[in-house]
């Protein structure tokens, strides 16, 4: 019975330890949002907004998005005499009014959200992978004058949870003057966690094609990167679907049902990429699909002509 005694000791100490850290991260977050209400109402500003948070490189996040909705119920919650605008519609008010192509909001963009909402305050924050923790970083803009009213920061324990948010790659949309069609949109990064891809180029000869792709670690670990031929795929305008012939990351290179992989350091990047065959000539524009053991990577409207 000993032997079960100390599964059960060790099960209740993981369990206590999953509770604590999660009690641990709200505790972060109603901490920082209290020093901010205060601020903002000694500041005597009336009508809120936060806005997504962002990596370091002005990404937004699946954790981003998360905090950011996280510490606007706990600010609305405060009761300090002002409004907290409702973070569906501010992006909304973001995305007509083209205000930023990425999630960072500078001093010009924080004025002309302030005027155009209506916002006296404006919330942004960064969150950093750090060893075992977040770094959170929040800062409190006036959008009159685009100076900051207050800024605070805090760490948050990388839970299981934590991890799978901050795993979930977000699409980041560029508009390129080149598009072929008004209102479309072209993805030439994709994030995934620590992992950035960056669309580089496409290469064809005839019916054949190559897609180069730069994946780069921004963490503090190593990564080992594997996709499959079998799993990349390429969609071109014409409504034609390919899939890998071969394809390649850093040194590995494998043919029609080959994995290839590569280990990545931190702030090391490498080059990845797929090569197809009997591609449309009236193809101009395609869209890469590529599975990999870090997630779905995807290019949109990517130049193939």
């Amino acid at each position: 019975f000993r032997g079960v005694n100390i599964v059960c000791v060790l099960s209740i100490i993981f369990f206590f330890s999953g509770i604590q850290n999660s009690i641990a991260y709200e505790n972060e977050i109603e901490n920082l949002s209290t020093v901010m209400t205060v601020n903002i109402a000694s500041a005597g500003k009336k009508i809120v907004a936060v806005v997504d948070f962002t990596d370091l490189q002005g990404n937004v996040t699946e954790l981003g998005r998360f905090l950011a909705e996280e510490f606007s119920i706990a600010i609305a919650g405060a009761d300090k005499g002002f409004m907290v605008v409702d973070r569906t519609h501010l992006k909304s008010i973001i995305e007509e009014h083209k205000l930023s192509s990425t999630g960072l909001i500078d001093p010009q963009t924080a004025r002309k959200l302030g005027k155009i909402a209506g916002v006296d305050a404006l919330i942004t924050g960064t969150i950093t992978p750090f060893g075992d923790s977040i770094r959170l970083a929040v800062k409190v803009l006036d959008t009159e004058t685009a100076k900051m009213i207050s800024a605070s920061s805090g760490n948050i324990a990388r839970t299981k949870a934590i991890e799978e948010l901050l795993a979930r790659g977000i699409e980041v949309i560029e508009a390129t003057p080149s598009e072929p069609k008004p209102g479309k949109k072209t993805v030439k990064k994709h994030v995934l966690g620590d992992l950035e891809f960056r669309f580089l180029e496409a290469k064809r000869a005839g019916k054949a094609l190559t897609i180069y792709v730069v994946a780069t670690n921004n963490g503090e670990k190593e990564f080992e990167l594997r996709t499959w031929t079998r799993d990349c795929y390429l969609y071109d305008n014409m409504a034609n679907k390919y899939k890998a012939s071969s394809a390649c990351v850093g040194t590995d290179k494998g043919g029609p049902h080959s994995t290839v992989e590569d280990v990545i350091i931190p702030g090391v990047s490498v080059k990845v990429s797929a090569d197809f065959k009997d591609i449309s000539s009236q193809a101009s524009t395609g869209t890469l699909e590529m599975k990999t053991n870090q997630g779905k990577v995807v290019f949109r409207n990517m130049g193939i002509k």
